[in-house]
């Protein structure tokens, strides 16, 4: 059974790729079943969806959901959703326009420290996607400041660096209850991510999500195999993937993680029940 990609990126939120051209990596690589899981929008699903068809791939539909829990930024994977659900549409159009009032403070305090970034540029290279914290990264790098993407994180957008702004996030439980509404099925993303995002996941395995991230470049194989474990312990659905953004921040990872087909099918076998 070939295997599966769940958590990928494109243009539609801070991917560098298109939809349509992440489908395209995605049939180079042999992937069976993928999901387009954009950072709050599903700007970009029927475009993936059309692509899909066309290379015969399977299809999920999804999003990444900004949400927190005990004062955390926690991600929610969404698949399988009805990318036209109008509560979930709502939210995510009141996330998007957070994130739109987040860019500019981070504009603001970037040109305290005596750097311009050109918004309307920066606007042109998001496309129809909102601006993201890559966007400015990428921006400090093409204007000379930084030397690659990654510092531009380190020394001005990350928590205690001079142009950092927190992220607008909706309660974890909203969140859930969205992806539910919209018929679609939630998961905790990247649960390795981070040690406080672990020490965080027995707590919200309290919460009805429908399964967890086992597979994330993040993770070790000894990680994984914990995930999955704690998955089959409680009755839940595994996922995961490369959360690949394309070339931003250099080689994609697309292809690096592979989630086993079967377990792309079970969760479409979850989908077909619901």
């Amino acid at each position: 059974m070939p295997a599966a990609d769940l958590h990928l990126h494109s243009t539609a939120s801070d991917g560098s790729d298109a939809p349509a051209r992440v489908v395209e990596r995605a049939a180079a690589l042999g992937l069976g079943t993928i999901a387009l899981t954009d950072h709050d929008t599903t700007a970009g699903l029927a475009e993936a969806a059309a692509a899909a068809a066309t290379h015969d791939i399977a299809f999920l539909p999804g999003v990444e959901i900004s949400a927190w829990y005990a004062a955390s930024e926690v991600h929610v994977t969404g698949l399988g959703i009805d990318a036209y659900h109008p509560e979930l549409q709502a939210a995510l159009t009141t996330l998007t326009r957070d994130r739109d009032h987040r860019m500019q403070s981070i504009l603001a305090l970037l040109e305290e420290n005596g750097i311009h970034l050109d918004e309307s540029a920066l606007r042109a290279k998001a496309g129809h996607g909102a601006i993201g914290r890559m966007h400015v990264a990428l921006a400090l790098m093409d204007a000379g400041v930084t030397k690659i993407a990654q510092e531009g994180f380190d020394r001005f957008l990350n928590p205690g660096r001079p142009a950092w702004v927190p992220k607008a996030c909706i309660p974890v439980e909203d969140a859930v209850a969205l992806i539910h509404g919209a018929g679609g099925l939630a998961f905790i993303a990247h649960p390795g991510l981070s040690k406080s995002l672990r020490k965080l996941t027995p707590q919200l395995l309290g919460l009805p999500f429908d399964g967890i991230e086992a597979w994330h470049p993040s993770h070790s194989p000894g990680r994984i195999a914990e995930y999955k474990a704690l998955a089959y312990e409680r009755g839940l659905l595994v996922a995961g993937g490369s959360d690949c953004h394309g070339t931003v921040k250099g080689k994609p990872t697309m292809g690096t993680v592979r989630v086993q087909g079967k377990y792309a099918q079970r969760i479409q076998e979850a989908l077909a029940r619901a």
